[in-house]
Parts: C-alpha cells; sequence; structure tokens
C-alpha cells in the first residue's frame, strides 16, 4: 500500500478540528436540554418540606407526610382545614388538572403530539374555554 500524501494527510487534519468542535457543541446542546428539562421537572414537583407563610388563614397549619406519603392535617379553625386540604390536592393532583384543562380546551397536542390532534379537534367544537371565560 503507498504511503498517503502529504496534502491528503493535511486535509484529514483540517477537517477533524471541525467535526470535533461540531460534535462537541452537539453534545454540549443535548446536556443543556437534559438539565433544563430536569429543572422544568423538578420544578413541578410538590414541596414536601419547608415553612410557607400563607395570607388568609387565621392560625397555623401542620401539614404532616408518613413514610408513604400520607399527609395529615391538623389546626384550629376548619377554613384553614379545608384550604390547607385544596393546598394539598394542589399539589398531588397538579399533573392530573393540567391535563383535565389542556383536554377541555383542545390542547392536549402541544403536550403529547400529533397523536392528540384528533381529540383537540373533538374538545375544541365545544369551546368551552370561550364559555368559561364568559362566566367569569
Amino acid at each position: 500500500m503507498p504511503p498517503e500524501s502529504p496534502n491528503r494527510s493535511s486535509r484529514i487534519s483540517r477537517l477533524r478540528r471541525p467535526a470535533v468542535m461540531v460534535f462537541a457543541a452537539g453534545l454540549l446542546l443535548c446536556l443543556l436540554v437534559v438539565l433544563a428539562g430536569t429543572a422544568v421537572l423538578r420544578a413541578s414537583l410538590p414541596r414536601l418540606e419547608g415553612v410557607l407563610k400563607i395570607q388568609g388563614l387565621r392560625a397555623p397549619v401542620w401539614l404532616e407526610r408518613d413514610a408513604l406519603g400520607t399527609v395529615t392535617i391538623s389546626g384550629r379553625h376548619r377554613e384553614d382545614l379545608a384550604f390547607a386540604t385544596g393546598f394539598i390536592h394542589g399539589q398531588e393532583r397538579f399533573f392530573q388538572m393540567d391535563l383535565m384543562r389542556r383536554r377541555a380546551a383542545g390542547e392536549l397536542a402541544a403536550l403529547l403530539g400529533e397523536q392528540a390532534v384528533g381529540a383537540d379537534r373533538q374538545a375544541r367544537v365545544h369551546r368551552f374555554r370561550d364559555l368559561a371565560q364568559d362566566d367569569v
């Protein structure tokens, strides 16, 4: 086999650097997408520890979770307990409530992709978002 000519060798090394740069940029972009996605998903998780100061409560309310995640709510006033129950429902069922809102508005395809376009078309006929806005 004949040895490589100097021209060919220099052409390969000139192409190698841009190829490595493109690969590194693609790898960095993938890493950034994964990190951003992780941050968005973590932000939607319920807050399980700490103290929140919420206006409108008449007295302190305690929310405690056991090892299985079951919540125990304790407080002095019935209205405060009802508020805390709603708060917990919002934390635990946020994804379900958002999915139901998107379903009624005909916006599932934005979340789930093309396979949900048919369901969106069926829902948009009813104009639930417009009707709700009119009621408000």
